[in-house]
């Protein structure tokens, strides 16, 4: 990639305590608040009757308390967006548990979620962290690049991909100290009461600083179960995690290449994929993305920097198997935007669309600024 004309854009810079921060999202974006409000109430409703079910009440009822014990500043932010987009925080906590709900209900879902993520360890870069995030197409207006400060985090920040309406990192991040974290799906039979995977991905990042720190927290704290994470640091250790509330399973290299796709793969964790009769088809593209990916990893060139990242977020298959840039085919998920990161110099490569027909642009922490970017 070649820099081009630089470009005046900036993420969106929320500074201040929680619920500072969540309310500036609407403040900053008040041409948004339609669009925020609709895509809840669409995910609402689609999953209403899984919300129903007495088993996801009683889940969602206990998660109240634990977060509320365990991560009040994470409902702060939560209590800050309600306040700007005009929504009710019980509402907000109910919507970020769709997913986990049809997961209880063993519910076909209208839309799946997808994403394809990778960390490859870079002798200069530290680690390439990339995303494809595979999601709903009511999610493309509101998607945003976020750059919060927190005084009670006292030096540390965090860049963060996610979607007005949402707090903190809801897709991919990094914070100032190299740490680089994002989430795919994964559906699982294994839920219950502990850390949401949604919120997990922003306290990792305001409380840890490497992959290892990150495990050894993750690996010590209960887990609603759900989802996949990848990571990366600036020293160049990579992880991929998967989140079970009775087990986790999880890959480290300290420098190597990992990387998922929507269904867990270890041996602790194989046994607790939920499949569906009616989804068999997206689990499916999951079970032929996964190593897919492993062989574009293995034969993928060394060093592996951002360029190579991009391309490989790109494959649609040509030279055999599956492709991770999803569009224009009979998916039910399609990508609608790619995050790279290189955890040493601490930056974020970006498009919001597909990364075939990448608009890329560069978010740094010490700039703020973005430089758009051309393939």
């Amino acid at each position: 990639m070649l820099l081009l004309n630089a470009r005046a854009d900036q993420p969106l810079h929320l500074s201040g305590p929680p619920v500072q921060r969540g309310r500036m999202q609407a403040t900053l974006c008040p041409d948004m608040i339609g669009f925020v409000r609709t895509a809840v109430a669409a995910r609402m409703e689609e999953t209403r009757a899984a919300l129903a079910l007495p088993e996801a009440k009683a889940l969602i009822r206990g998660n109240r308390t634990y977060t509320e014990k365990h991560y009040p500043e994470i409902l702060e932010e939560m209590q800050g967006i309600c306040e700007g987009f005009g929504l009710q925080l019980d509402t907000l906590f109910d919507y970020m548990h769709c997913a986990v709900a049809s997961d209880l209900g063993m519910m076909d879902e209208r839309l799946p979620e997808g994403c394809t993520s990778f960390a490859v360890a870079n002798p200069e870069l530290g680690a390439v962290v990339a995303k494809n995030r595979d999601y709903r197409p009511e999610h493309i207006p509101i998607q945003r690049a976020f750059h919060h400060r927190d005084p009670a985090w006292g030096k540390r920040e965090v860049l963060c991909l996610g979607s007005l309406g949402s707090p903190g990192n809801f897709s991919s991040g990094i914070n100032s100290d190299g740490l680089a974290v994002t989430d795919t799906n994964s559906r699982t039979t294994d839920h219950g009461v502990g850390m949401h995977r949604y919120f997990l991905l922003t306290w990792l990042l305001v409380h840890c600083g490497s992959t290892d720190e990150a495990l050894d927290r993750i690996l010590g704290m209960p887990h609603v179960g759900g989802g996949l994470l990848i990571l990366g640091d600036a020293s160049g250790t990579v992880a991929a995690v998967e989140l079970g509330h009775k087990k986790v399973g999880h890959e480290k290299k300290t420098r190597g290449r990992v990387g998922r796709a929507n269904h867990f793969v270890t041996n602790d964790m194989a046994a607790v994929n939920l499949r569906t009769p009616e989804s068999e088809a997206q689990s499916c593209h999951s079970d032929r993305r996964h190593p897919t990916l492993q062989k574009r990893l293995a034969e993928a060139p060394t060093p592996f920097g951002i360029a190579d990242a991009a391309h490989l977020a790109s494959y649609h298959g040509e030279e055999g198997g599956e492709g991770f840039c999803r569009h224009g085919t009979n998916d039910l998920g399609n990508t609608i935007s790619c995050a790279l990161y290189a955890t040493r110099p601490r930056t974020l490569t970006f498009t919001a669309g597909n990364p075939c027909e990448a608009d890329w642009r560069l978010f740094d922490f010490s700039t703020n600024a973005s430089t758009r970017l051309a393939s």
